[in-house]
């Protein structure tokens, strides 16, 4: 039992180990594989939940792939022209709270701590506005590869889910025969693990993105749609882009007065503390993954792959942890 493990620990090393090779050569590849990873996790999502329609299963696929691809068209078509119209009153308000040091008026009876606060904000414009610059610089040199990446995406989704019962069948016969029970033993416990994340991962950003939008609609008409966007994007990175996202809400709320900043925080934090609890909840059910990993994991794996390793660092991170409890830690027990 212990070489079929050691046998079967080898192999999946050596095949994980040449595909990040290959991700780190084509950037393409990554790309390709985060999206249609997360694309065929969402399906299976929205498959779940049709199931309980009494759909058959080849059926509930179809269906799903239908919903899931008219809200991406749908989100293109009207979310994303509408928050483009209204990134210019999203700059300007930045803009404006740091030219009129909107803080200043919460802390007019505590100097030292003003004090502290402009310097804090005087190192923080300039953050920003190089992050807006970077973001904007990107989007238009990756554009032509964000088509390419979303047209072998939406392939490799279809074709996975339609074959997906041969995959399942097929994919085992990359190892050798007497290895494949442990095998199929791991890799049903990371797609059940990355199933979870990405469930709980997609219902958090909805949930956030409507609660932003309601939010919003009510205290910052003119920038409602790309708040709620920025919203959904930045919480599809777990615990990290809580921050990101917040940024920007927390200054703008610096524009409302005492009562609705503290509406508004109170509300955030609110929303925030409720969803992160069922969060790690989830995680510590199917693994062992705290907060602390995965912040490391995303800010090494970040540093690797850019952008996208944000997205691609908590399903590393359940790999590594899947492998680690199914390989490694049993030679540390005997």
């Amino acid at each position: 039992m212990r070489d079929k493990r050691n046998l079967a620990a080898i192999y999946v090393s050596a095949y994980a180990l040449l595909f990040l090779i290959i991700c780190i050569i084509f950037n393409t590849v990554l790309n390709v594989f985060v999206f249609t990873l997360i694309s065929v996790l969402i399906v299976n999502l929205i498959t779940k939940l049709l199931k309980f329609l009494k759909l058959k299963t080849k059926s509930a696929i179809i269906v799903g792939l239908v919903i899931y691809f008219f809200l991406i068209i749908y989100g293109i078509i009207l979310i994303i022209p509408a928050a483009t119209e209204q990134f210019g009153s999203f700059v300007s308000t930045i803009n404006y709270v740091f030219e009129n040091q909107s803080w200043k008026a919460y802390l007019e009876k505590n100097p030292e701590l003003l004090s502290g606060v402009n310097n804090l904000m005087k190192w923080l414009q300039p953050k920003l506005n190089d992050l807006t610059n970077y973001l904007l610089d990107n989007i238009a040199k990756g554009t032509p590869s964000f088509f390419v990446t979303i047209f072998y995406s939406i392939l490799l989704t279809i074709y996975t889910l339609l074959y997906s019962s041969w995959l399942k069948k097929s994919l085992p016969n990359l190892f050798p025969k007497k290895i494949r029970p442990q095998i199929e033993k791991f890799f049903e416990k990371v797609y059940s693990a990355l199933s979870s994340f990405v469930d709980v991962v997609i219902i958090n950003a909805v949930i956030t993105a409507v609660a932003f939008y309601l939010l919003s609609s009510f205290y910052f008409k003119d920038t409602a749609v790309i708040l709620s966007f920025w919203a959904g994007i930045t919480n599809l990175i777990p615990i990290v882009g809580v921050f990101f996202e917040y940024i920007p809400v927390f200054l703008f709320s610096l524009t409302l007065g005492l009562k609705g900043f503290i509406i508004v925080n109170i509300f955030v934090i609110a929303i925030h503390l409720g969803l992160f609890v069922i969060f790690v909840n989830v995680m510590k059910m199917h693994l062992n993954l705290n907060p602390v990993l995965m912040i490391i994991s995303i800010i090494i794996v970040n540093q690797i792959f850019g952008l996208v390793g944000t997205f691609f660092a908590v399903p590393l991170l359940i790999f590594i942890v899947a492998y680690w409890d199914e390989f490694v830690k049993p030679k540390f027990e005997t």
